[in-house]
């Protein structure tokens, strides 16, 4: 008989972010000069951010770094030395940050907001040194004020959604220009950024109420568990294919 696993609302956050992956990943690889698969893969990687600031684990992985270097040096042979560090490198690196950034917004009313226009200010002249950028960086710090306010921390509420609003309107913003999208592409994306954000105000990490049954439980707990590898594997794939193609 299968044990069936129980299943968070993160399995199914984080699946929900690989699906999005998958097609905004097709586009990029296979189908570069067509800017919609961009704008339904957009809430992507904001998802896997926001889950890194919501968690409370300072570990890495060491396949974060065996991973991201391999992705980082493809990318090199597909565009050259000017691209970014792949983006587990980032989650790796707000592993190390988030902790001491937690420390100094504990208890000061304004410092998350303040943070949060500090990263959206100094995104545009950092660039992508590494995948997404400090863009991503604000996501993390949506996660982690979206925990703070869920344990009652003084002010956190309202300090949440004020975060929420500037990276709506940064990431709403910074991918309408890079992608050059048109006026519907534009406010398809507004609406898909505010579905995204208004599901991470709500989300609440919890088991789910009805389990699915025990072999696709098990999948969906794997899939869960595994969901940055399973980002990586099909990356290397794509990409591989992809080269083998151009070639």
């Amino acid at each position: 008989m299968l044990h069936t696993p129980k299943i968070t609302t993160t399995d199914i956050l984080k699946l929900v972010g690989l699906a999005l992956v998958l097609v905004d990943h097709y586009g990029l690889f296979f189908d570069p000069d067509e800017t919609w698969w961009r704008v339904f893969g957009r809430p992507a990687a904001p998802i896997f951010f926001f889950l890194i600031g919501f968690a409370r684990t300072g570990a890495i992985p060491a396949s974060w770094l065996v991973l991201g270097a391999i992705l980082t040096g493809l990318d090199i042979i597909s565009d050259g030395w000017d691209c970014s560090l792949n983006i587990l490198f980032s989650f790796a690196l707000l592993r190390l940050v988030l902790p001491h950034a937690e420390s100094f917004i504990a208890h000061k009313r304004f410092a998350l907001p303040l943070l949060a226009l500090a990263l959206a200010a100094l995104a545009p002249l950092l660039g992508n040194v590494i995948e997404y950028g400090l863009s991503g960086w604000l996501w993390a710090l949506l996660g982690l004020s979206a925990r703070l306010a869920l344990v009652g921390e003084p002010g956190s509420a309202r300090a949440r959604n004020v975060v929420a609003l500037i990276c709506g309107l940064y990431y709403l913003t910074s991918e309408s220009l890079f992608w050059h999208l048109d006026f519907v592409q534009i406010i398809i994306l507004a609406l898909l950024i505010g579905a995204l954000v208004a599901t991470l105000l709500a989300f609440r990490r919890k088991d789910l109420e009805s389990h699915p049954p025990a072999p696709l439980a098990q999948a969906l707990n794997w899939i869960g568990r595994r969901s940055l590898e399973i980002y990586a594997a099909s990356t290397i794939a794509m990409q591989v294919v992809s080269l083998m193609l151009d070639h």
